[in-house]
C-alpha cells in the first residue's frame, strides 16, 4: 500500500492547488487535457486560462521544488553577478544571476523543474549556486535589464 505524500515535493502541482482551494476539480481536469494536447506544462495552461496568477504558480512550484521564492523586482541586479552567466545561456535557461550570498551565486529561475538547465548553469558558473524561483515575467524583465533586449 502506498504511503500518503509527506511533503509538497511528493504532491503533483494540480493536487497542491486543488488542496488549497485555488482551482476546482473541473478546471484542473480541463487544464490537464489542454496541457497534454498542447505539450505544455499544467502551470502554463493554468496561468494562460486565468485560473492561477503567475506569482501564485511560482510560489507553489518553489514549494514543490523545496526552493525559496523571490520577488525579483524588489532587488537590484549586481552587475558582477550578471556578468558571470553568458547572455544566451541566461535567456535559454530563463535564469538571471543577480547577487551573491556568503558562499554562492544567487540565481533566479523561472523554471526550477528543468534539471538540464540548472545543470548547465552550474557548469557555466563553476562555483556554488543558490537557486531561487521567480515569476517568468520578473526573470524576463531582469534579463532585459542585465543584457538588453
Amino acid at each position: 500500500m502506498a504511503s500518503p505524500p509527506k511533503t509538497a515535493r511528493d504532491l503533483p502541482l494540480g493536487a497542491m492547488l486543488l488542496g488549497e482551494g485555488l482551482i476546482s476539480e473541473a478546471n484542473l481536469e480541463r487544464s490537464l487535457v489542454l496541457a497534454r494536447a498542447s505539450g505544455r506544462r499544467l502551470g502554463e495552461v493554468l496561468v494562460e486560462e486565468g485560473l492561477v496568477d503567475e506569482r501564485t504558480l511560482a510560489q507553489f512550484v518553489a514549494e514543490q521544488e523545496e526552493l525559496e521564492f523571490i520577488d525579483l523586482g524588489k532587488y537590484d541586479l549586481d552587475p558582477e553577478a550578471t556578468r558571470l552567466l553568458p547572455p544566451e545561456l541566461a535567456r535559454d535557461c530563463e535564469a538571471v544571476a543577480f547577487g551573491f550570498n556568503e558562499n554562492a551565486v544567487k540565481v533566479a529561475v523561472a523554471d526550477p523543474v528543468d534539471g538540464a538547465a540548472l545543470e548547465e548553469i552550474r557548469l557555466a558558473l563553476r562555483r556554488p549556486v543558490h537557486f531561487l524561483v521567480a515569476t517568468r515575467s520578473e526573470v524576463e524583465a531582469a534579463l532585459a535589464e542585465a543584457y538588453g533586449r
